[in-house]
């Protein structure tokens, strides 16, 4: 999929509830192929600012020449959000975060995150930098295997996998494929999925990051700033969820149960939007799609 033809997932209702407005500024820390960036640059206009981050370098670059042709004030930091607090980047009217995969990583089987062709197992975003999944696996305990298949990837039959990836090499997508069938049989189709998906969470330390940006980036909000994430399974929309949730409740008097500070931000998504039906067949990629959004509220002057 090109950058000409990526879908952004769920891009109304992200639009909807970040709402930004002509010479806002727009953080959006998971650039992609810049399918949302190029509606919010739509949207801030010439006076906007935008300021988009991404850990692939490749992605980075594709991006930047895609929405060359707007004309207001971008700026593009190669790096992951878990780093937010380093960046000292200004307060924002719009923080958007994308935890999907990029279409690039998904259709381009020699990034080694898919198993249709038999590539050196990395599952990096960033290539730059870190141990690939091989590399990690080479020298990863039977136990730590374990771990990380039942926590990131709720793995059923996570030992009996184990014990292959511990005791054998893997170090392509095949030879994972391998160790998946011969530990669950006919499941194979069903669990291989999940074994990707908790390797690729270990080798990023995607759930660590989240944590980051969750608790850096609300506080990067102007008042009356919104902060929207897109996130696709359970793991991840848990983590916002309960952050959300927390930063939406105010402080109360342990004694008298008063309101003692008023919270400082409010959810706009009680529950999480899910992409319609119709969606779902034009774009299968949004199918497990969770949005949700939060804005800071205005401060409340002493009388």
């Amino acid at each position: 999929m090109s950058a000409l033809t990526h879908t952004p997932v769920l891009l109304n209702s992200v639009l909807s509830l970040s709402d930004p407005q002509p010479g806002e500024i727009v953080l959006d820390v998971t650039l992609g192929l810049g399918g949302h960036a190029a509606a919010f640059l739509e949207r801030i206009g010439r006076d906007g600012r935008f300021i988009g981050l991404d850990a692939d370098a490749e992605n980075l670059r594709s991006a930047e020449e895609r929405l060359a042709h707007f004309s207001c004030q971008k700026e593009f930091h190669h790096g992951n959000f878990r780093e937010l607090p380093a960046l000292q980047l200004p307060q924002v009217d719009v923080l958007f975060a994308d935890l999907g995969l990029s279409s690039p990583h998904v259709d381009d089987p020699k990034r080694g995150f898919t198993f249709r062709e038999e590539v050196p197992l990395d599952l990096r975003y960033d290539r730059t930098s870190g141990q690939t999944a091989a590399a990690w696996l080479a020298r990863a305990s039977e136990a730590d295997i374990v771990r990380v298949l039942r926590e990131y990837g709720e793995v059923r039959g996570a030992r009996r996998i184990a014990v292959c990836m511990a005791t054998g090499e893997v170090r392509t997508t095949f030879d994972l494929k391998r160790c998946v069938e011969a530990a669950c049989g006919w499941r194979a189709p069903s669990v291989l999925p999940q074994v990707f998906q908790a390797l690729r969470i270990a080798i990023n330390d995607e759930l660590h990051a989240l944590e980051v940006l969750l608790q850096a980036g609300p506080e990067l909000l102007r008042e009356g700033g919104r902060m929207v994430v897109l996130s696709y399974h359970s793991l991840e929309d848990r983590l916002v969820k309960q952050a959300f949730r927390s930063l939406s409740l105010p402080e109360k008097d342990t004694e008298t149960g008063a309101v003692s500070v008023p919270a400082r931000f409010a959810l706009l998504t009680r529950k999480p939007l899910a992409p319609e039906p119709d969606e779902v067949r034009e774009n299968p990629r949004a199918r497990s799609a969770h949005l949700r959004a939060l804005r800071r509220v205005a401060s409340i002057s002493p009388h």
